[in-house]
């Protein structure tokens, strides 16, 4: 999980900068490249997790890692000749979207193994290490100015391959399993194992509204992460690829401290729910005051304060989904889950670019803020993931 995290966090950092730093590409378009990122999830990611649940985890992980050498080695060929151009890294965001669209549900379902009692804990550890791997990434990415960028990815497809052989040895197929006798899987069959998963959040209203704030999650807060975060470094303190690196850390650190209140928990918190809504208005309130482009000294904390809400949402988001999930249909739940965060997620980064070119980093930052604090009232109000227990019993 380190390893491949660590990976993504090059991806993070380079595949943005590639268009705003290198390419030098308006708002819109890095919306736009941020949605071809994004938007094979809207495709494949439910068929992603039927595919999970049919096969043995370490494997199939294990060779979706390898697939995402043959994008990597294609950009790192075009810029070496001279030949990278923003059509082909729409190209190249396609390619490594669509395999992230099935490594999501396979590596999500994974938690699925732990004891039940314990899922708040162990979310909150696989975030941890996630973001701290991912921090040590936009550290390496922030070294742009001293490594060349062929060099950068070829170590980022070196730390891929490492991740396709570590996940395959502590994930192995059991001694003396019996290989699954292979059936011919239907078009009809694979519907109705989609429909499963889908009957999960249409019987349970709870977890129905937890797709819907997931959504705006994906819509609102990663819309601005996405588009925002590296024109924060370029057009607000005219930055480069360190302070937008830097800003990376900060807010993984945020993440990772919020996580690691959670795993020293012995219990998870009594509404779930309740705070989850909460961190998703406190995330939008410092979206606002960022857009007031503080002194240098002011936005770190409000950056690091943003990630800790992210990090405190997401674990929450993920904990109750996995503990009201049958585990043979975790991947598919999961896969529902991811759809609507990532779903959201292009949409919202296409948006943001626009709004930005349109009115202004500004005052996008406060629309968005204000969107934010409306749908995290109405929710409070009217919405039963506000009640929701940890248990899984409402009131």
């Amino acid at each position: 999980m380190g390893a491949s995290n660590l990976a993504m966090g090059l991806h993070k950092v380079l595949f943005p900068w590639l268009v705003v730093g290198v390419l030098m590409e308006t708002p819109s378009q890095l919306g736009l490249a941020q949605m071809a990122v994004l938007l094979p999830n809207l495709l494949f990611i439910l068929p992603g997790g039927v595919a999970s649940d049919r096969r043995h985890r370490g494997t199939w992980l294990s060779l979706l890692y390898i697939m995402y050498v043959l994008p990597l080695a294609v950009l790192m060929v075009s810029v070496i000749t001279g030949e990278l151009t923003f059509n082909l890294l729409l190209l190249f965001g396609i390619a490594f979207g669509t395999i992230s669209a099935f490594v999501q549900p396979a590596r999500e379902s994974m938690l699925g193994f732990a004891a039940p009692d314990l899922i708040h804990q162990t979310v909150a550890k696989v975030m941890m290490v996630q973001f701290i791997a991912q921090a040590v990434g936009f550290w390496v990415a922030g070294q742009l100015d001293i490594v060349s960028l062929p060099q950068l990815l070829a170590f980022q497809m070196a730390i891929l391959v490492v991740s396709s052989v570590l996940i395959k040895r502590s994930h192995p197929v059991p001694k003396g399993a019996v290989a699954p006798v292979k059936e011919s899987k239907t078009v009809k069959h694979s519907w109705q194992e989609l429909r499963e998963g889908l009957q999960l959040f249409r019987d349970d209203k709870g977890l129905l509204h937890l797709l819907m704030i997931v959504f705006a999650t994906g819509f609102l807060a990663f819309g601005v992460y996405l588009v925002g975060m590296p024109l924060i470094a370029r057009e607000l303190y005219g930055g480069g690829a360190g302070l937008y690196a830097t800003l990376q850390i900060v807010f993984s650190l945020g993440i990772v401290s919020a996580n690691f209140g959670v795993m020293k928990r012995s219990k998870m918190f009594n509404r779930p729910g309740r705070l989850m809504v909460v961190s998703f208005l406190l995330r939008g309130s410092m979206v606002g005051f960022i857009a007031a482009a503080p002194s240098m000294w002011l936005l770190f904390p409000l950056v690091y304060i943003w990630g800790a809400c992210s990090g405190l949402s997401m674990t929450l988001g993920r904990t109750i989904l996995h503990s009201q999930v049958p585990l043979l249909l975790r991947s598919r739940a999961a896969s529902v889950y991811q759809l609507c965060l990532f779903g959201g997620a292009p949409l919202g980064a296409w948006v943001c670019g626009v709004t930005v070119e349109s009115v202004g980093l500004t005052n996008a930052f406060l629309a968005v803020s204000a969107v934010t604090f409306t749908v995290a009232v109405l929710t409070a109000l009217f919405s039963p993931l506000w009640h929701i227990r940890a248990n899984g019993a409402k009131n």
